[in-house]
């Protein structure tokens, strides 16, 4: 959170941090006034939080119903808040698998489609983002804004409408596995970096089916390096 977020925005991360990580379990939540109580704060204020709560589907607020916390199965996991409250403190290993397997799903076909499509510009704009991962390779966060940047410059260049709708969710889903597939040695640095070059020398080059490939590849990589991390952790 920053220093700037109003009121209700620090609500919505605390109220809605506590619904993810347990404290109210799926089922019926304390009134409005008790919970207006427990978070120190007005009905007005709390009716808007228990709103944006509602649209990330982790609360159910029909009226005349009550409030209840909606099961997990059902909760938005393309929301970037949801992903980042349920992977702040319990590294969920069903979780991480399954953005996982979305992104191996969906992010070969943009690589394609993007070596098909790809125009100058959007060609600057990647290559952008890969020289600032290189030049941040030092840099844990900064690395990853820069990386999601390149990918979110390949989802643009796909020029497919649908899934530009989908740019936020899917950096929502690289970022969100991030913290479990980071390694700072040198060899993998270099190896990670070496990958998104080749990636966008075979989206320059027009070679879909490299390009498709090569994106395969960098997903199963991520993959392997989640289930070591997870395995060292148990």
């Amino acid at each position: 959170m920053t220093p700037t977020m109003t009121k209700t925005d620090r609500l919505i991360h605390a109220f809605g941090r506590d619904i993810v990580q347990g404290v109210f379990p799926p089922g019926a939540l304390p009134s409005e006034a008790e919970l207006c109580e427990r978070y120190d704060t007005s009905r007005n204020v709390m009716r808007e939080v228990i709103k944006v709560l509602a649209t990330k589907r982790i609360i159910d607020a029909q009226r005349y119903r009550g409030l209840y916390v909606m099961p997990r199965a059902e909760w938005n996991y393309l929301d970037a808040d949801v992903l980042a409250w349920a992977l702040e403190n319990d590294k969920d290993p069903a979780l991480i698998a399954s953005l996982i397997e979305v992104r191996s799903l969906i992010e070969p076909a943009i690589s394609r489609w993007a070596a098909e499509r790809a125009t100058s510009i959007d060609l600057v704009a990647i290559e952008s983002a890969l020289n600032d991962m290189r030049s941040h390779t030092d840099d844990r966060e900064a690395f990853m804004e820069a990386d999601i940047a390149f990918h979110r410059a390949i989802v643009r260049a796909t020029h497919n409408f649908v899934i530009l709708q989908l740019a936020d969710a899917i950096s929502a889903l690289q970022r969100a596995i991030f913290d479990h597939t980071w390694l700072s040695e040198p060899g993998h640095m270099a190896l990670t970096v070496k990958e998104h070059s080749d990636l966008y020398e075979t989206i320059r080059c027009k070679n879909p089916p490299l390009a498709e490939e090569l994106a395969g590849g960098m997903i199963t990589r991520t993959a392997s390096r989640a289930h070591t991390k997870m395995d060292s952790a148990a």
